[in-house]
């Protein structure tokens, strides 16, 4: 028998290959067929509290049970309810002390959910008007939601919680409806559906790596977990983005804020997560730096990094930034095939920049010894350490000499006869390596075009040599400039070459990479402080 020129013989090979195929050809199916998008999975409200334990050294603490002080306990870090070390008060806390709820029926009035003691210094009362919690012990009462305080012998507001001066941003737990799914045979609650307000109403939705920073992701998740309502507080490594995102889903003409807390690596994490997710209406993206180098945060007005400033004033912040269509591009590398034998096209999505040579020798030695030891690389000023000492290592060796001899670039079509270097980089945002403008450079030079983040346009330059970095990170060197394109195509004719797209960094082999606009993404920037 022939098909399409293909003989059946019926010897084993043949019957392995085709039984191989159609198992093959089942699973793709059901894949197809039963693919569900990812939901976002809710903590029940009878499940008790959320507790993590920690030291309360920096102000008096008190145990909502046995209403002692405490120095080394636990805390919910939904409601904001504390409790010592004593398994028997952790216990009575979870039974007696309703947590925050972070669903309730539609039909149900949204009340006031009074916490005692343990209040922020300086709150006023809400019916008085003096200050609470003065006297050193449990005392006084706070709402979980509006964060209004009262005294014990106050009468209580009688009114429904308004949910306070964050109400526009907060996810109001009147509006959620659920639903129960199965996940791995355990009965799992998830958001069915979203009603929107009748006020007007911009949900904030975070999005954190508690990994980031000096661990700082997770205090962040906590005060914002404490001020919003905890379903709309997701630590993305424990959650994929694509789940949280599910939220914008279910309300597809409200356009949420999305504020990513983390470094680089996160916010592109993210906004890949959003292309997939396809939604029809695109969120606004802010960010909270939390990584080493922070260059997208720094080039949108958000800092070098979050150094525990009150969060009031950075939600203040967010209500008051313009909103920029931000480039993004494409980085397509189609590696050389081996023996006639093609090999498939690696895609990468750049939002900072993309480098290939010394500057990114430094970063994949760096990538290196912190996958081997990790705990060597906790810390932002220590990491910034680090990139200095494999810098200064890469003085002395070289390893990409005479790189512009091994590629050839070509700026929207047109060939570029190059100088003796040691990298490229291509860049999108006016911020590289921590902060420098390399575009800009030492300012005594008078620039071509402006740089901007939104003009279509890719500015490339050139890097002499590792010391070169180094000096044009302190503002004592200009770069190479080479030009701005649209389209940038970069062939490497031989042997290994260090690369990295946004911190991640690779051995890239002969190959022809070509770099082209991708959909740009909302994000917000912040005004500057006059």
């Amino acid at each position: 028998m022939f098909i399409y020129g293909w003989e059946w013989r019926g010897d084993p090979l043949q019957c392995t290959c085709v039984t191989l195929f159609f198992f093959f050809l089942s699973w793709l199916l059901i894949k197809i067929i039963f693919w569900k998008p990812p939901k976002l999975i809710i903590r029940e409200s009878g499940q008790g509290h959320s507790w993590f334990g920690t030291d309360f050294i920096d102000k008096p603490t008190y145990c909502n049970n046995c209403k002692e002080l405490f120095v080394t306990g636990h805390s919910c870090d939904s409601c904001g309810v504390y409790s010592c070390s004593e398994e028997r008060c952790i216990d009575q806390a979870d039974e007696e002390i309703a947590c925050k709820s972070l669903f309730l029926s539609q039909k149900k009035q949204m009340k006031h959910h009074w916490i005692r003691g343990n209040l922020p210094l300086c709150k006023e009362c809400v019916t008085c008007g003096d200050f609470c919690g003065r006297e050193p012990k449990l005392m006084d009462i706070r709402c979980v939601w509006c964060q209004v305080v009262c005294h014990d012998d106050c009468s209580k507001p009688i009114t429904s919680c308004d949910l306070g001066k964050y109400q526009k941003w907060i996810l109001p737990p009147t509006s959620i409806t659920l639903k129960s799914i199965w996940v791995k045979g355990v009965r799992k609650q998830v958001v069915r559906d979203i009603t929107t307000p009748s006020y007007p109403w911009q949900p904030l939705l975070v999005l954190a790596n508690r990994k980031s920073g000096n661990n700082q992701g997770q205090s962040v998740l906590q005060i914002f977990r404490h001020l919003l309502n905890p379903a709309q507080v997701v630590d993305i490594c424990e959650v994929p983005p694509e789940a949280a995102l599910d939220i914008c889903r279910l309300s597809p003409t409200t356009q949420y804020l999305v504020l990513v807390c983390g470094g680089d690596g996160t916010v592109g994490w993210v906004l890949g997560a959003i292309d997939k997710m396809k939604l029809q209406t695109r969120p606004l993206v802010c960010v909270l730096p939390l990584g080493t180098g922070n260059d997208f945060a720094r080039s949108c007005g958000w800092g070098s990094g979050y150094a525990e400033e009150d969060m009031s004033d950075i939600l203040w912040d967010i209500s008051r930034a313009q909103t920029i269509e931000h480039d993004r591009w494409s980085v397509n590398i189609r590696n050389y095939g081996y023996f006639g034998i093609k090999r498939p096209m690696k895609t990468l999505i750049m939002n900072c920049y993309f480098s290939i040579g010394c500057d990114a020798a430094v970063v994949l030695n760096f990538h290196k010894n912190r996958e081997e030891n990790p705990s060597l690389f906790k810390n932002r000023l220590l990491n910034k350490a680090w990139y200095l000492g494999y810098g200064t290592k890469d003085v002395f060796e070289s390893v990409c000499h005479k790189l512009n001899e091994r590629i050839a670039i070509e700026l929207d079509g047109r060939a570029i006869e190059l100088p003796e270097l040691e990298g490229i980089v291509l860049l999108n945002i006016g911020s590289w390596s921590s902060g420098c403008d390399m575009w800009a450079g030492s300012g005594l030079e008078e620039l071509p075009n402006k740089q901007s983040p939104s003009d279509g346009l890719i500015e490339v330059c050139g890097l002499y040599s590792s010391l070169h970095v180094g000096r044009l990170q302190v503002g004592l060197a200009d770069p190479c400039r080479l030009g701005q394109a649209k389209t940038v195509r970069i062939v490497v004719k031989s042997g290994f070459v260090p690369a990295q797209c946004d911190g991640e960094p690779w051995d890239q082999s002969p190959c022809i990479i070509s770099v082209s606009a991708h959909t740009p993404a909302l994000i917000m920037r912040r005004e500057e402080v006059s």
